[in-house]
């Protein structure tokens, strides 16, 4: 059973990892982009291209809903050890209440 002070932390750092899903998954669509653009132009053939795209593209989904599972799993805990009944609140509320258990 984690403390108040813990599973604030916890909800926090699930926020900040939520804010931080579309930067990754703009960086890893730019990687795939570049990689096949590369394999277009070594090999000549427009079609490994796109079936590297479409490789690529569904990695990047499989990674990208396996991290938002997570997230959520994460934030489900944390509301739990709070105590906190509401479960779907806004970021912002979530923020403004961990400021007042933290102290900040």
């Amino acid at each position: 059973m984690a403390t108040k002070k813990e599973g604030a932390q916890r909800l926090l750092d699930t926020l900040e990892s939520k804010k931080k899903l579309k930067l990754r998954l703009m960086f890893a669509l730019g990687q795939a982009i570049a990689v096949s653009a590369c394999i277009w132009y070594f090999s000549g053939f427009w079609q490994f291209a796109v079936a590297a795209i479409l490789v690529f593209g569904l990695l990047i989904q499989f990674a990208l809903e396996r991290m938002s599972n997570s997230i959520e799993a994460s934030r489900i805990q944390a509301v739990s050890d709070l105590g906190w009944k509401e479960q779907h609140l806004s970021d912002e509320e979530y923020r403004t209440r961990i400021e007042k258990i933290l102290g900040q």
